[in-house]
């Protein structure tokens, strides 16, 4: 009887202090994963800071690339793209606006089933709000292409929202994606008009 006694002692004790244990790791494991969460979310932050001033010196110097991965058209209908092959770019004075569609039957004037246009581009304005967003808006003349261009740049991100307003359409285009330096974009151009 007093063997079976220790032995339940004994084995009560042990359970307890694997029981203990268990909730102590359980503490540790849960503190460490807090810890990586957090650590993830500054280095996403810092990130997101360092892009927005490559973005921004971008803008800057009037060298940038849009990458749309959305296009919205003047009825609101949002339609996801391939962002290197829709975008608008500002690269030594020429403004570019391209929207292909990679699953068109018809490869359209330039050659990715949609249309590029090129043109100069003049009255570069950038401005900053108190919140920090930055915009920039031009005019666009070339031989297809006569609009107003107004490029959004989130802050704390290099997010941006385009919108493309023809001068003599109603057809206003709105694009968003990733605001890029134009030597570090990926844009496949398609053939110009």
């Amino acid at each position: 009887m007093k063997r079976l006694l220790s032995f339940v002692v004994i084995m009560t004790l042990g359970v307890a202090t694997f029981s203990v244990q268990a909730q102590t790791s359980k503490a540790a494991e849960k503190a460490a994963k807090e810890q990586r969460k957090a650590q993830k979310k500054a280095q996403e932050a810092l990130q997101n800071q360092i892009s927005f001033v490559e973005a921004a010196q971008a803008i800057k110097d009037q060298s940038f690339v849009v990458e749309a991965n959305t296009l919205q058209n003047k009825i609101g209908r949002v339609f996801y793209v391939t962002p290197n092959t829709n975008f608008v770019s500002l690269h030594n004075g020429q403004a570019t606006v391209q929207i292909a569609n990679n699953s068109a039957v018809y490869p359209g004037p330039n050659g990715l089933g949609g249309i590029t246009v090129q043109g100069t581009a003049s009255g570069v304005k950038v401005t900053q709000d108190k919140k920090g967003n930055i915009y920039l808006n031009m005019s666009v003349q070339g031989i297809l292409i006569s609009a107003t261009v107004m490029v959004q740049l989130m802050k704390d991100s290099n997010e941006a929202t385009v919108t493309v307003d023809p001068n003599f359409s109603g057809n206003t285009l709105t694009l968003s994606g990733d605001l890029v330096p134009s030597a570090m974009s990926n844009i496949f151009k398609g053939s110009t008009i």
